[in-house]
């Protein structure tokens, strides 16, 4: 049995957006790598209070406010963490490093170039994710369509253009998405996502959609590269692909797929455990079920007539 230790670590953001980060020591475990700062949660103790009490000791801040960001469980060859991330709503006090680690302040776009724990990697991706992965309905015209995107939130949801992508409306369809910043997901075709500026390129593993030419032109493609899993078979295809997020379903009973047995939150949790990926519930959720998947560790939700606005 390898040992297991609660952490709680924190999303702080100054006024330019821009993230703090704080590296490890040398002589701690995952030492010399970035980190967002946190530390272990003592027996009983809430997480906002962990997180105010840690903060204070590391960075010499008040933290005033804080809310789930998202939960990892990893495992490491020598331990089991469980990382809850909160981001830090309010805070008082310029952080430094109170224990001599180096602290500074980074762009979004420059996390990349930082080297992270194993764990802190999911974070670094969900960091310029939508909570919502929004698919419309089938039998919309393709001006019904363009109307909903209008009605979408571009800070909080995505579009996934399923039955869209191959479609000759496709293009018109990704210029609104463009023209509002709507990020939005291509199916299948990485040359597509390409070329229409996708943010995002969504593989359905049960297919067998990934040719050796895929491979080719992923080498092109500079957005998120995700997938869509049903089972542990498939989120190791998706990690082998190099995806960094998926959807995973059915997670509760679906009128889309009446005869898909649920997996059920327990066994969503189960096989999102230790696994690099960030992920959506999709499947019989509701904008309301965001708590309960933050806690069995997703990041967001996917769907569809739940999450797509019609006309009013």
């Amino acid at each position: 049995m390898l040992p297991e230790i609660t952490v709680v670590a924190a999303i702080i953001r100054d006024h330019d957006n821009r993230l703090c980060l704080s590296r490890r020591p040398e002589h701690k475990h995952q030492g010399g790598l970035w980190e967002f700062p946190g530390g272990k949660v003592e027996e009983g103790e809430p997480l906002d209070q962990a997180l105010a009490r840690e903060l204070n000791e590391e960075l010499g801040m008040k933290t005033t406010g804080s809310q789930p960001f998202m939960t990892v469980r990893h495992r490491y060859p020598d331990l089991r963490v469980t990382l809850h991330f909160r981001e830090v709503t309010a805070y008082t006090g310029e952080p430094h490093g109170r224990e001599g680690q180096p602290v500074e302040w980074v762009p979004l776009q420059d996390l990349s170039s930082r080297q992270f724990p194993a764990a802190n990697q999911p974070v670094v991706t969900a960091l310029k994710l939508p909570r919502q992965l929004v698919i419309p309905p089938e039998g919309l015209s393709h001006h019904d369509v363009l109307a909903g995107i209008d009605r979408l939130d571009p800070d909080s949801q995505g579009l996934y253009l399923r039955q869209w992508s191959q479609s000759d409306a496709l293009p018109e369809l990704a210029a609104r998405c463009r023209q509002r910043g709507l990020r939005f997901w291509i199916r299948d075709d990485a040359h597509l996502a390409t070329r229409e500026q996708a943010f995002g390129l969504h593989l359905t593993c049960g297919s067998g959609l990934y040719p050796r030419d895929l491979k080719k032109a992923l080498q092109t493609f500079q957005g998120v590269l995700s997938a869509s899993c049903h089972n542990e078979q498939e989120i190791g295809q998706a990690v082998e692909w190099g995806a960094q997020m998926a959807t995973l379903s059915p997670v509760q009973a679906s009128p889309t797929h009446p005869d898909a047995r649920p997996l059920g939150w327990d066994r969503f949790q189960a096989l999102v455990e230790g696994t690099p990926l960030v992920f959506y519930a999709l499947g019989g959720v509701t904008p309301q079920d965001l708590d309960t998947a933050l806690h069995h560790g997703a990041f967001g939700l996917a769907g569809i007539r739940a999450f797509w606005k019609d006309n009013e």
